[in-house]
């Protein structure tokens, strides 16, 4: 999702993991609703289509960032269960709901031991 996000100020923000926080996420939301709001999402470098969809999936990663590093003894990871028949989609997906919740579950159920602040596509780690 992050590579349909264009607008530079943005990208530069939400990829500076070690200075990022929940004050400067809090900041790229509020623009992209300003933006919205002025109906200049596509000349500012946001998505076209899904918009709302896609900042608020790379708002919630981030914030998955944010929160790993300040609670270090919690596991929290963000999971994309890959294409799943719902609603958003018109049920199209390739995946059942009973497919894309079995990769949920059983990252769910790692060892205590297994990292924290990632993000998954299915069951493999992928980049914000």
């Amino acid at each position: 999702m992050f590579q349909k996000i264009t607008n530079e100020w943005a990208k530069g923000i939400l990829s500076d993991v070690d200075n990022l926080t929940e004050e400067r996420v809090d900041e790229v939301v509020d623009e992209f609703l300003k933006d919205f709001k002025e109906g200049s999402l596509e000349s500012k470098g946001w998505p076209s289509s899904y918009s709302a969809y896609i900042v608020s999936k790379v708002a919630l990663n981030a914030y998955t960032r944010i929160v790993a590093k300040e609670q270090p003894n919690m596991k929290v990871n963000c999971i994309c269960p890959g294409n799943v028949r719902t609603d958003i989609n018109l049920h199209t997906g390739i995946l059942s709901v009973e497919e894309g919740a079995e990769v949920i579950v059983k990252l769910a159920l790692l060892p205590d031991d297994c990292p924290s602040g990632l993000f998954f596509i299915r069951e493999e780690v992928s980049v914000f």
